[in-house]
């Protein structure tokens, strides 16, 4: 991953220790080596690192990874107390896939654990706060929202993103803490989970086919995980500014299905065309779910700059590197 100097610089500057809760995620993992590449004093913060694919693959160095449960609040007393990080970064979620459905776990794990951490780095003191929202909070008003626009939530896991948004901007706004929450749009790029849209596109593409798709006219803002990347460490850096305030992260691109398979076929030059809704539309799929980010560029001097057809060629070669197609962490081997 190619890291800017300017960006190098604020990871410089950042407060440390520097946590980062779920580093066994695709943006956290991501977001993990950005920091380690610059600084040692990071740790990625995860449930259990021993079955984690991620840092398996990642050769993650055992010295900075520290497992821990954060639905337990005993543990992160512990943790805590123990390590005093000064500048968090909270992506730690669940939800956010179809397959993950426990309702009561999507609750504690994105918004009670939230109000848990904060209330104990009360405790100890922080310099910087960061949350991983979700567009999926904006639910249904989903065509290039501002930040302020009204949220309606269409899933449990857009509900619990809201509640936790709200008691970032509660502590933010009320108790002048530095938090921030950041609204990411549909990240890709290399340690996303395998059976996503964008790595099994990818992986079948090389094989000139494309996999089963949905409605044609479903859409996205995919912006890079270089570019999420970069907007975590501007927020950090610029928290005291920013208290309690709500970014959205995309590229304020709509992208439809269609027109991201037409892209993979012309860049991957597969002779066929493909054929839709051979799979059914996920509950919460809307035709028109894109950003509005200017409120990022203006106070964070934030943008997306790796473009659609860039992004796309860094997850071929990452997925060649680690071997994707056969991976042993792979579990979408049919296409």
């Amino acid at each position: 991953m190619v890291i800017s100097e300017a960006i190098q610089q604020k990871i410089r500057e950042l407060e440390g220790p520097i946590f980062v809760f779920g580093a066994g995620g695709f943006i956290g993992v991501n977001l993990f080596n950005v920091i380690l590449s610059v600084r040692k004093d990071v740790f990625a913060i995860t449930q259990d690192p021993r079955n984690n694919w991620r840092l398996l693959v990642n050769y993650t160095p055992v010295d900075n990874i520290i497992s821990c449960d954060i639905n337990e609040i005993t543990i992160l007393k512990d943790l805590f107390r123990e390590h005093k990080p000064r500048t968090i970064f909270n992506l730690a979620a669940y939800g956010a896939y179809s397959k993950q459905k426990e309702y009561k776990k999507i609750y504690n794990t994105n918004f009670n654990s939230v109000v848990n951490i904060i209330e104990l780095l009360k405790e100890h003191g922080f310099a910087a706060y960061v949350h991983a929202g979700s567009s999926s909070e904006y639910g249904t008003n989903s065509a290039a929202p501002t930040e302020d626009a009204l949220l309606v939530p269409n899933s449990h896991y857009a509900v619990s993103k809201v509640a936790s948004y709200y008691s970032v901007k509660y502590y933010g706004t009320i108790e002048r803490l530095p938090a921030v929450h950041l609204r990411l749009y549909s990240a890709y790029g290399p340690w996303e989970e395998p059976d996503r849209l964008v790595p099994v596109l990818v992986s079948a593409a090389r094989k000139k086919t494309y996999p089963p798709l949905v409605d044609p006219d479903i859409s996205r803002d995919f912006v890079d995980v270089n570019d999420v990347c970069d907007a975590f460490i501007r927020a950090a850096s610029s928290v005291e500014q920013v208290k309690g305030e709500a970014f959205n992260i995309g590229t304020g691109v709509k992208t439809t299905i269609r027109e991201l398979t037409h892209l993979i076929k012309d860049q991957f030059d597969i002779p066929s065309l493909p054929e839709f809704n051979g799979m059914p539309n996920r509950n919460w799929d809307v035709k028109d779910w894109y950003s509005d980010s200017r409120k990022a560029k203006e106070l964070l001097g934030w943008q997306a700059e790796v473009s659609l057809a860039d992004g796309l060629a860094k997850v071929d070669s990452w997925q060649k590197e680690v071997k994707f197609d056969t991976a042993f962490w792979n579990w979408n081997k049919q296409v």
